[in-house]
C-alpha cells in the first residue's frame, strides 16, 4: 500500500494566500494535483496544516480526505507536512509515502512507480526528483524515518529547511526524463508564464 500526500497547508505568500484554490488552465492547482497523483497511490490524504485557518476551511469542501498537523510541529515548513503524511502512513500500514506540492500541475502518470523502483534499487530511505533543480518534496518516504523527523522537528527553533533534514538521511535521487514535468507554480505571475505541457 502507497499513501499520497498532497501538501497544501502552506502559506503561499507569494501567490497572495490560498495557493491550492488559485486557478491554473480553468482549475484550482490542487484540483490538478489530486488528479495527477490520485491514479498512482492506494489513498489519497491532503496536509492542511492547522486546522483552523482560511485555506483549511476551504479545503473541506473537497472530496478527498484532510490531515492536519500536530499542534507541537505545525508551521515549521512543509516538513511539518511531511511528518502529518508519515504519521498518516504508519497509521493505514502503508509500505511508502509519497509526497506532492500542490502547486505541481504536471507530474508524470509514472511518477510513483519511478519512485518505488529507484527505492527498490537504491534501498534508500528517501527518494526524491532531482534535475538541474532539486525538487525534495516530490518524493518517497519510507516510514522508518518519522521518528527522527518527529525529534528533529520538536527541536528545530522556529522551522526546520527539508534539504537541511535530508542531508542527515539515507537518500538517493531520480533524474527526471522531462524536468518541466516538476515545474512549480510559486507566483500569481507563474500562472500566467506557464502554460500546460
Amino acid at each position: 500500500m502507497i499513501v499520497g500526500v498532497i501538501l497544501a497547508g502552506g502559506q503561499g505568500q507569494r501567490m497572495g494566500g490560498n495557493k491550492p484554490f488559485a486557478i491554473y488552465d480553468h482549475a484550482p492547482l490542487i484540483s490538478h494535483a489530486i488528479a495527477a497523483l490520485t491514479p498512482q497511490v492506494s489513498q489519497l490524504l491532503v496536509n492542511a496544516g492547522e486546522p483552523i485557518s482560511a485555506v483549511a476551511t476551504q479545503l473541506r469542501t473537497l472530496k478527498t480526505p484532510l490531515i492536519y498537523d500536530d499542534p507541537a510541529i505545525a508551521n515549521l515548513g512543509p516538513l511539518s507536512g511531511i511528518h502529518t503524511g508519515l504519521k498518516a502512513a504508519i497509521r493505514l500500514k502503508a509500505k511508502s509515502l509519497i509526497s506532492l506540492p500542490c502547486d505541481m500541475p504536471h507530474i508524470p502518470v509514472t511518477m510513483v512507480k519511478s519512485l518505488v523502483t529507484a527505492q527498490m534499487v537504491s534501498g534508500a530511505d528517501i527518494i526524491y526528483i532531482k534535475g538541474q533543480r532539486d525538487h525534495p518534496l516530490c518524493a518517497l518516504w519510507q516510514p522508518s524515518v518519522f521518528a527522527t523527523l518527529d525529534q528533529a522537528l520538536r527541536q528545530a527553533d522556529g522551522g526546520l529547511g527539508v534539504l537541511r533534514f535530508l542531508s542527515t538521511q539515507k537518500i538517493s535521487t531520480l533524474t527526471p526524463n522531462d524536468e518541466r514535468a516538476y515545474t512549480n507554480i510559486n507566483s500569481l505571475a507563474d500562472l500566467g508564464l506557464h502554460q500546460p505541457i
